[in-house]
């Protein structure tokens, strides 16, 4: 059984994991002696929650409080999806022209999706502050447009769950190429570290952050794992003396 240490880095969130893994990491050539296939209900789990986090991280990285949720809607019109998808597109292209021009990026995350009555079919994006004018400028349904700001309470992750819900469906997620992806650092965790984990002792505070949440799951074959989570400090931030220097699980 090997131990590794994961550190990812998206804006600012530190995530921290501690894991085990019947397999050296990167080491090729190395046959499986049984499928270790989760049941049908864990992989879906399992998928789900990879995608909101993968989702917060790319918003993290690239969206800030101050920045956008928009809604893009053909409130009066009755479109296919194909139809619905090359709209979309054309006022992708636009909005791109026009940003090219003022030398700024279009990013995005969002996905298009259709009323539950088949009709109104509508666009979500996250996008940044610079672009809510230029987006408004090139939608054609000036009566379909809304706009929510960004606020960082709970680091987008109800943001990131409410993009992802029903991708399968009706929902059809969409991103921009020139996202800037989280940093990923994998090393060989120590056995000493993980015991500590085990017996429920705090993992220390990386300097400049604080304390954000922790989670702890058991996978059938390697058992258990820990994922802990650290936001920066801000200048409205600051650890006072009543803020511990480590964070406490509680088992």
């Amino acid at each position: 059984m090997y131990i590794y240490k994961c550190e990812v880095k998206s804006g600012p969130m530190l995530e921290i994991k501690y894991y085990k893994s019947l397999r050296k990491r990167n080491k090729k050539n190395i046959a499986r002696n049984f499928n270790q296939a989760k049941t049908n209900e864990k992989q879906a789990l399992a998928n789900r929650i990879r995608g909101e986090q993968h989702t917060q991280r790319l918003i993290l990285c690239n969206f800030t409080k101050g920045d956008w949720f928009a809604r893009f809607s053909a409130p009066k019109g009755e479109f296919t999806e194909e139809q619905f998808e090359k709209i979309v597109n054309n006022f992708f292209k636009r909005i791109k022209r026009r940003a090219e021009k003022i030398g700024v990026q279009f990013k995005y995350i969002g996905y298009c999706e259709c009323g539950k009555l088949g009709k109104n079919w509508h666009l979500h994006i996250v996008i940044e502050d610079c672009i809510r004018e230029i987006a408004t400028e090139c939608w054609q349904w000036k009566n379909g447009i809304n706009f929510t700001p960004l606020y960082q309470d709970g680091n987008f992750a109800d943001l990131a769950k409410y993009i992802r819900k029903d991708v399968c469906g009706k929902k059809r997620l969409r991103t921009s190429r020139n996202l800037t992806k989280p940093e990923v650092t994998v090393v060989e965790g120590k056995k000493r570290e993980f015991k500590k984990l085990e017996k429920g002792e705090a993992l220390p505070v990386p300097d400049g952050y604080y304390f954000y949440k922790d989670d702890m799951w058991v996978n059938d074959f390697t058992g258990a794992s820990y994922h802990f989570v650290f936001m920066q400090l801000t200048a409205t931030r600051r650890l006072t003396n009543n803020e511990p220097k480590t964070n406490q699980r509680n088992e």
